[in-house]
């Protein structure tokens, strides 16, 4: 994280400096007011971090990165200890025969143990030193072994315990620790590679909103990047699907296709029939992530297609509990996903939920849905957003 302090006139005026050197992607550390010689009045001085660059408490030097930490001090003091100790029982040894050196170092192991179990009861924060950081964590949902984890990781980058009673800047480093547990994937077109046509294939549970943020990426595939974009349709199972699909193909001018069998679908794909520079998007059924074997055979046949550059990705709601989450994640996994998108963000007021199944899973996220205007309210995940979402509220 790259830390910077800024003064200014007032709060307007800094964060506006803020913005221009460290760019929207800022979180605000910390502020506070104050009067130099000769001035007429107070003004605001801000420190802000910039995420994605370890802080230089993280770091492993004074005069490079900062103070040294507590802990590194007494690990260099126990080392120093340990060699005096060592040449003291070596001295011993000499001095009383051999079988004292195994007794003193039956009572060294036993000292290094309790040692060792101090300094983790330490490091976990007592709990009144953590309340501001774990009021914070529980209006935003995070409990568990995710919770734990945070807190512990907290007091670590933290200079000192005094430093837990600032809710601002404990709020600053809990979500720069959230953003750097989850796995961003970014989107589809920069992942793509020279291997042939992109092919996009959504799949999920029901009602995740998979028809609607096909509509709204092929409207920015083709607006923003003024890319060739075709839609086909697997969804044979619900009319209304086809036809929500057909409108935004008419209103966007891009060709919908319906493909009911693996067959079909192949058809669709094969050389010729698409050219190498198209984005073909892929609506499914909404399904039960016990029901992924109907869709099985449809992704097996284009990913042994040579000429296409296949991805599947898993749309899931944020809506949804952790545990429903992780089960849809194992029970899509025969499909081979390569991203996730994360729907209806604006469809909850808490994602806690959301950060133990992102910080947990193998797939990267690669776009977050945040409404229902099409093409609007889509965008490419970002780690820094999601976890100021997580902690605080998306807004």
């Amino acid at each position: 994280m790259v830390i910077r302090t800024f003064e200014g006139e007032d709060m307007q005026d800094v964060l506006r400096k803020v913005k221009k050197e460290l760019g929207t992607e800022a979180v605000i550390l910390g502020s506070q007011t104050r009067r130099t010689s000769g001035a007429s009045r107070e003004r605001v001085v801000v420190t802000a971090g910039l995420p994605g660059i370890d802080p230089p408490w993280l770091g492993g030097g004074e005069a490079q990165n900062g103070p040294v930490s507590s802990s590194d001090t007494e690990t260099r003091r126990l080392r120093e200890e340990v060699a005096t100790l060592r040449d003291t029982v070596l001295r011993f040894e000499k001095e009383w025969g051999s079988g004292t050196r195994d007794k003193v170092m039956e009572l060294v192991r036993t000292v290094g143990t309790l040692s060792e179990e101090a300094r983790e009861h330490t490091s976990s924060g007592a709990p009144e030193e953590m309340g501001v950081a774990s009021g914070l964590l529980d209006r935003a949902g995070v409990t568990g072994e995710e919770r734990d984890d945070l807190l512990k990781a907290l007091r670590s980058v933290s200079y000192s315990p005094v430093e837990f009673q600032d809710p601002e800047r404990t709020g600053s480093l809990l979500q720069y620790l959230m953003s750097r547990q989850i796995r961003v994937g970014g989107s589809f077109l920069e992942r793509s590679t020279d291997k042939g046509s992109l092919v996009v294939i959504l799949a999920g549970p029901t009602g995740v909103g998979k028809t609607t943020t096909i509509a709204k990426l092929a409207a920015g595939f083709t607006l923003k990047h003024g890319k060739k974009v075709r839609l086909i349709n697997l969804d044979t199972y619900r009319i209304g699907a086809l036809e929500q699909l057909r409108i935004y193909g008419d209103l966007m001018g891009l060709p919908v296709d319906v493909a009911g069998t693996p067959d079909r679908f192949l058809e669709l794909l094969d050389i010729g029939a698409v050219s190498p520079d198209e984005v073909v998007l892929v609506d499914t059924a909404g399904m039960s992530s016990r029901e992924t074997e109907k869709l099985k055979p449809f992704v097996d046949g284009v990913l042994a297609k040579s000429h296409l550059d296949v991805t599947v990705s898993l749309v899931l709601a944020a809506s949804a509990k952790a545990a429903d989450l992780e089960d849809a994640l194992e029970r899509f996994m025969p499909l081979s996903p390569r991203s996730l998108i994360v729907t209806k963000l604006d469809e909850t007021r808490c994602l806690g939920s959301v950060y133990p199944f992102l910080s947990r899973s193998p797939v990267p996220v690669s776009y977050v849905t945040t409404g229902q205007r099409v093409p609007d309210d889509i965008e490419v995940a970002h780690p820094g957003k999601l976890s100021q979402w997580i902690l605080g509220g998306f807004r």
